[in-house]
């Protein structure tokens, strides 16, 4: 187990953007993970647990950034899956497809490990992760714990879970069912299609953190704005009736805003972009004009969904 000290941060992140770590670790197994616990029982550090590094904006961090590399892959039996929180998304996916199980081909291009899968409770085209999943096996920081939650303790909900209000569970592994004995090839093109999908319409060739904000409920939304969107004919189900933020962050005419080398895609404009040298501020103010402007013209509060990691909070 090596612990290093001042590690920079920023090629951890999809953003490109990151100060330096205080103390940075990388856990490859279980046992290296009770090895640190012990290291850092009576230091009382702020941990933070980096996967994929895809949905975080990162400064500066007074701290321990932990870094999950337990990667293994088990069939238990035909259709159940047991799966480590290291794991890229894309390698389980390409493992279900092969397979010919069925339930996670929604997932294709997207970025990220399955421990931040089941974190942030993740979705897209109509498809949920938290659907496939039986339990999740977790480490307990602050005591040294492993617990197994079934899926109704793990508090899914849009884009959140247990595991994202409660930050001192380390996730090591979850069980998933799939459907079993589908056609590989016509698993493959649904994949190949959200794939092109995500060429065609995100920003994939600007480093980004992805969707910046959550979609905002429609049941919440106020009755003009609820009118407008449905006679515009943009609300959509993720899972359930939203007003995507994209089209109104277009709407109060932010796309193509820019603070320093941070810019509001003009591909999509839920997305923020580091054109080359955008820094923790750059962003960060960004997403706090985006927030303002939306509050000020909708009369609503945009949640942000990706996490924003400082030496002041965290997100």
């Amino acid at each position: 187990m090596e612990i290093i000290q001042d590690k920079d941060l920023a090629n951890l992140t999809n953003f490109k953007i990151g100060g330096k770590a205080d103390y940075f670790i990388e856990i490859e197994k279980e046992e290296d993970l009770y090895k640190f616990y012990l290291w850092q029982k009576n230091k009382r550090l702020p941990i933070f647990i980096l996967g994929g590094g895809t949905n975080i904006l990162m400064d500066d961090f007074k701290g321990v950034v932990v870094k999950n590399s337990i990667k293994y892959i088990k069939e238990i039996e035909s259709g159940i899956i047991e799966v480590s929180s290291g794991v890229l998304v894309s390698d389980l996916l390409n493992l279900t497809i092969e397979k010919g199980y069925q339930g996670l081909e929604w997932a294709g291009g997207l970025p990220g490990t399955v421990g931040g899968a089941v974190e942030g409770s993740v979705g897209c085209f109509g498809g949920e992760f938290k659907n496939l999943v039986l339990e999740v096996k977790a480490f307990n920081l602050e005591n040294g714990d492993i617990k197994k939650f079934s899926k109704d303790k793990c508090d899914f909900y849009y884009r959140d879970s247990f595991f994202r209000k409660n930050k001192n569970w380390f996730i090591l592994s979850c069980l998933l069912s799939f459907k079993t004995n589908f056609n590989k090839d016509e698993l493959k093109k649904i994949v190949e299609e959200k794939i092109e999908y995500r060429k065609e319409k995100h920003p994939i060739e600007y480093p980004n953190a992805g969707s910046i904000f959550k979609n905002y409920p429609l049941e919440k939304a106020p009755e003009k704005l609820k009118d407008f969107a449905i006679e515009m004919n943009k609300v959509k189900n993720d899972p359930f009736p939203v007003i995507p933020i994209a089209f109104l962050i277009s709407e109060a005419g932010l796309a193509g805003k820019r603070i320093g080398d941070a810019q509001i895609s003009t591909k999509h404009s839920n997305f923020i972009i580091n054109l080359s040298k955008a820094t923790f501020e750059d962003v960060f103010n960004l997403i706090d004009f985006t927030k303002k402007t939306l509050e000020d013209k909708f009369e609503i509060v945009p949640e942000v969904e990706i996490k924003i990691i400082s030496t002041k909070f965290i997100s």
